[in-house]
């Protein structure tokens, strides 16, 4: 026993120390995600012809005009908008880091206030998107690959590429006038509860699960040719546990690799979805935000997306090892 129990240890101090190590690298691959994607946002907005200042004056004044360069010059300097580039840089990142978002050039509201005003709408509908996208999905791309050289197959593949080809805008549109206009099931734009968020939801989840669908059909056809699918038949066991315990079980991995990546997307990727279905929502402030250059609400927005999509991509990488228990090992990754 006592020996058992020495040999035991080295082994938990390995994994501790493997765990250790990959919580590091994954904190650090969170810095460097929301890094870039601050400092993307930020040289590609400055890059934007327009000034900022002369849009909010315009604003201000219905059009009227940008304003004398006595009030430019003020508006320039209150907002550090007179600094040199790279100086205005590393002190909106300070800013950043102190957890100070800033307030919007535009309305003069601070960022959170913009963002805990519209982000509700915007994760509902990404939610609802979502839970949309991945068990249609699922259920199309099984039904595909159930059989791979039957008439379904040949027909069912195409399917996600028709879906994939039709322009997002068309397809909100579409929806809209067969379901608001010629039914009248559900309101055309607005609305409130489900019966507002059931259309863009469609919307939005249809080209998602077009993606989807194909990456898990390409995975079921390849599983279906490996060598160990023929061994299991041989031993006699029915095609539904073949298909379903294994194939489908092997082929997840691709297909759970791009849910999470497609989480990320949809909090920004809703810009079309918002736009036709007149909901306020991340999508349609971040149009607007990036039309009048208003700096502090799109940095905002970006970070909040790199950091959906670094949260997301941690999960993913912990489900791994329960899809696959070739990937559990206890030195370095994921410890089993």
């Amino acid at each position: 026993m006592a020996a058992t129990l020495e040999r035991a240890r080295p082994a938990a101090a390995g994994a501790r120390r493997g765990l250790a190590g990959y919580l590091a690298r994954r904190i650090g691959t969170f810095a460097a995600v929301l890094l870039a994607a601050y400092t993307l946002a930020f040289f590609l907005l400055y890059a934007l012809p327009s000034d900022p200042v002369a849009l909010m004056l315009e604003r201000r004044s219905g059009g009227a005009g940008g304003g004398t360069p006595e009030q430019l010059a003020a508006l320039r300097a209150a907002h550090g908008l007179d600094e040199p580039l790279l100086t205005r840089y590393f002190r909106t990142l300070g800013q950043f880091l102190g957890g100070d978002l800033g307030s919007s050039f535009q309305s003069g509201q601070p960022v959170p206030e913009l963002l805990a005003a519209v982000a509700p709408n915007t994760l509902s509908l990404a939610g609802a998107g979502l839970a949309i996208a991945v068990p249609f999905s699922l259920a199309l791309a099984l039904l595909t690959s159930w059989r791979r050289d039957s008439a379904p197959h040949r027909v069912l593949v195409n399917v996600p590429a028709l879906i994939a080809a039709v322009p997002a805008f068309w397809l909100g549109l579409l929806l809209v006038q067969l379901f608001s206009f010629t039914l009248g099931w559900v309101p055309s734009t607005g609305g409130e509860g489900l019966a507002g968020l059931a259309l863009p939801a469609v919307a939005l989840a249809l080209p998602v699960s077009a993606a989807l669908t194909a990456v898990l059909v390409r995975g079921l056809d390849d599983v279906q040719q490996a060598p160990f699918v023929e061994l299991l038949r041989a031993r006699g066991l029915p095609w539904r546990r073949i298909y379903l315990r294994h194939v489908a079980r092997n082929a997840l991995l691709p297909f759970v690799t791009l849910a999470g990546l497609t989480v990320g997307g949809l909090l920004v990727g809703t810009v079309i979805t918002e736009t036709v279905f007149a909901r306020a929502g991340l999508g349609r402030l971040l149009a607007s935000a990036v039309e009048t250059r208003d700096a502090p609400v799109v940095l905002a927005i970006a970070v909040l997306a790199g950091l959906v999509f670094a949260a997301v991509n941690l999960l993913v990488d912990l489900l791994y090892p329960l899809l696959d228990p070739r990937l559990r090992r206890q030195d370095g990754g994921v410890p089993a």
